[in-house]
């Protein structure tokens, strides 16, 4: 080996070394500085706390009562089921004479799994309620709530098990991106679920009995056999690098970068992409699609099947004497403007081709063409975020997304005044 090969080879090797140790420098100083790096185990942690369900595609295990922790490890909640598969103390079917009964049905947002029971906006409503000395009767409130689930699942749920508890008042959490699943054989999590289709008009279940997955519930995505050793590889930076999920970070955030190295086929995003796997992770995700302005065929096909369960919904809910409210969950980001910001900038968003209230809107004309009662709570909302930011408080978790406490709070609040004016007090039939 002559000098000069042997100096580029030294040279090379300098190099190496200098760059391994700036990045084991970098990822010291931000394990000193920063938080966790990216969503530790909360994804696998599920596997303690659902099962397959052939009909639903996954239920709550029966009889739990253990410790949840939450994402990146920030807080510790005492999370029970109890025998029929639903957070909270036993509810027997029948009621008590004079109870008036609500059953919520919903998503993590009602599950509310990082929030302590008491402090859920259903509990909170409980409590409201029975604490207006002018009404008589005892109010009992059933959270049915499941994390993931869509109106289909929580509609067939309605059908096989909450009919039974014989609601006097039936309340549907409504999330937005339950629009895009309504139209998908599979959750966010790509784990299986029922799908109902139309057909002249009608609900046609299909997809059931639900595909049984070869992992646990959440996980199967992430634990399959086919799973290369470069997605392994990318999981274990995700769990454990701080500078992984910093670049990874910066680069998500912002579609300039992003636009760059799709260029440089870096990054392989088409524009039919569904952002659910790593290849097209970098792609704007499909229930983000109800903001555009003018829809495309799947968003209308997936707004009329939606229509199609929440007409179904206040059916089945008035065969057994129940009335039907909908409350619409507002995005984050139509709360905190910045965060509207961001998103835009991330996915490269114009206000002229996307408004992010247009869900609220659709689905309030909904509820209206079927005489179905319906809270946008999104200016109360906004005007609550401004008043409790003074005190550095939020209504939603800023690592999580879902409602903190204090928005649990509020959302008990708004409900309890609702059924108190609009139902409790004789106004409803």
């Amino acid at each position: 080996m002559n000098k000069k090969i042997r100096g580029a080879f030294v040279n090379v090797i300098v190099l190496l070394l200098s760059l391994t140790i700036i990045i084991l420098i970098t990822e010291v100083a931000l394990r000193v500085f920063s938080g966790e790096p990216g969503e530790d185990e909360w994804v696998g942690q599920d596997r303690r706390f659902y099962r397959y369900d052939p009909l639903l595609g996954w239920s709550k295990i029966p009889d739990i009562n253990t410790i949840r922790v939450s994402v990146r490890g920030r807080n510790r909640v005492l999370y029970k089921i109890n025998s029929k598969g639903i957070r909270g103390p036993e509810y027997p079917y029948s009621k008590r004479p004079g109870e008036y009964r609500i059953l919520i049905l919903g998503d993590s947002f009602a599950d509310g799994y990082m929030i302590e029971f008491e402090d859920l906006f259903s509990e909170v409503m409980k409590r409201r309620l029975n604490g207006y000395e002018k009404f008589n009767n005892y109010v009992e409130v059933i959270n049915t709530g499941v994390s993931g689930y869509s109106t289909d699942q929580e509609l067939l749920f309605f059908q096989k098990e909450g009919k039974k508890y014989s609601p006097d008042l039936t309340i549907l959490m409504f999330c937005e991106n339950d629009v895009a699943y309504n139209n998908q054989p599979k959750d966010w999590g790509m784990n299986y679920k029922p799908l109902f289709k139309l057909k002249d008009g009608e609900l046609v279940l299909t997809n059931v009995p639900v595909p049984k997955p070869d992992r646990f519930i959440y996980t199967e995505h992430l634990e399959s056999k086919d799973v290369s050793i470069l997605k392994k590889m990318r999981r274990w930076l995700h769990v454990h690098s701080y500078l992984y999920n910093l670049v990874k970070d910066r680069i998500k955030n912002s579609y300039a970068l992003k636009s760059i190295l799709i260029s440089l086929h870096i990054l392989n995003v088409s524009k039919k992409s569904t952002g659910k796997s790593f290849k097209d992770e970098w792609a704007l995700p499909i229930e983000y699609r109800i903001w555009e302005r003018k829809y495309n065929n799947t968003v209308i096909e997936s707004w009329k099947i939606t229509e199609a369960m929440i007409a179904k919904l206040k059916e089945e809910a008035e065969s057994i004497g129940s009335g039907l409210l909908v409350f619409y969950i507002p995005f984050e980001a139509s709360i905190y403007k910045e965060e509207w910001e961001k998103l835009k900038k991330k996915y490269g968003l114009s206000d002229e081709e996307w408004d992010i209230e247009k869900p609220g809107k659709v689905l309030e004309d909904i509820c209206k063409k079927h005489d179905i009662d319906f809270i946008n709570p999104t200016e109360l909302f906004r005007e609550k975020a401004k008043e409790i930011e003074k005190e550095g408080k939020r209504l939603y978790d800023p690592i999580d997304h879902h409602w903190t406490v204090e928005g649990n709070r509020f959302v008990g609040e708004i409900l309890a005044e609702y059924v108190a004016l609009n139902y409790l007090n004789g106004m409803k039939e």
